[in-house]
């Protein structure tokens, strides 16, 4: 689940750098506004996945130790 946890955060800092890219490419006129939607969504997403399972993995953690 650790793993997990560490694949989903790189793809949050993956995706928020889409979303990055899209608007970045909007001072090179050449902005991509499906980049900033891929990458806020999928980024966001990812986050709250990871946050979830995180605060799952602490809860198994604490179930073990007191019994």
């Amino acid at each position: 689940m650790r793993i997990t946890v560490l694949l989903l955060s790189l793809a949050t800092i993956i995706l928020f750098a889409y979303a990055l890219a899209g608007l970045g490419g909007f001072f090179f006129g050449k902005g991509n506004t499906a980049y900033i939607i891929f990458g806020l969504s999928g980024g966001i997403l990812s986050a709250l996945a990871a946050l979830w399972l995180w605060k799952k993995y602490l809860k198994s953690l604490e179930n073990q130790h007191f019994e």
